[in-house]
């Protein structure tokens, strides 16, 4: 094996490993923030019960488990920013893979959100930690959209969840390229924006549910 193999197959187990590691700081936080719940109920309970003493002690478990997952918030994946219809779109067009792996899939497209939007580093080598950079790209345009796909395409199966583009369905003007009626592609959009704007006056009006 080339040294070059040998870079690329380290750099591959430091992405695994980053994902793993992001993965187990998840559920840890769940697993706290689930322990804060029970522990505030059974706080509740006991308090309703006039057990002031067993409230006293699961309002101890309490603040520890908060104290714990405030400890730990920082090192969690931030979260994506607010939808816009056009990421609401591109979702939509993942619906086979979402609907194959579930939450899983919904991780992936997570992890390839972060590391799309990750500053890039032109300095960075095989030993540099993977979720420390990424495209540099910002939310909604052209060029992010293009990075999460190429994540998923590249390191989805790092995750479990084997990402096969075949799969998506088609946007609105692959649609109606492939529409079986004569004319150019730019013809055949027209039709199709029109039958859609039709559809949506028909059912507004309340003939179609």
């Amino acid at each position: 094996m080339s040294e070059q193999n040998y870079r690329e197959q380290i750099a591959q187990m430091k992405y695994e490993s980053a994902v793993r590691q992001q993965n187990q700081l998840v559920r840890e936080a769940q697993a706290l923030y689930q322990e804060v719940q029970e522990n505030e109920r059974a706080a509740a309970d006991a308090l309703a019960q006039g057990d002031t003493e067993s409230a006293n002690y699961f309002v101890e478990q309490l603040t520890e488990k908060e104290q714990e997952l405030a400890h730990l918030a920082p090192q969690l994946p931030q979260p994506a920013p607010q939808m816009s219809q056009t990421d609401i779109n591109f979702l939509q067009r993942k619906h086979a893979f979402r609907e194959r792996y579930g939450q899983a899939a919904d991780n992936a497209i997570a992890a390839a959100h972060r590391r799309a939007v990750l500053p890039r580093n032109p300095h960075a080598t095989s030993t540099t930690h993977p979720m420390t950079y990424g495209h540099g790209t910002q939310p909604g345009t052209p060029a992010y959209y293009h990075a999460v796909q190429q994540e998923l395409e590249t390191n989805g199966h790092l995750m479990g969840t084997p990402y096969d583009p075949t799969t998506d369905l088609g946007g609105w003007k692959e649609i109606a390229h492939s529409m079986t009626i004569p004319g150019s592609n730019a013809e055949k959009e027209k039709v199709y924006l029109e039958a859609h704007q039709k559809y949506q006056n028909l059912k507004r009006q309340g003939h179609i549910r």
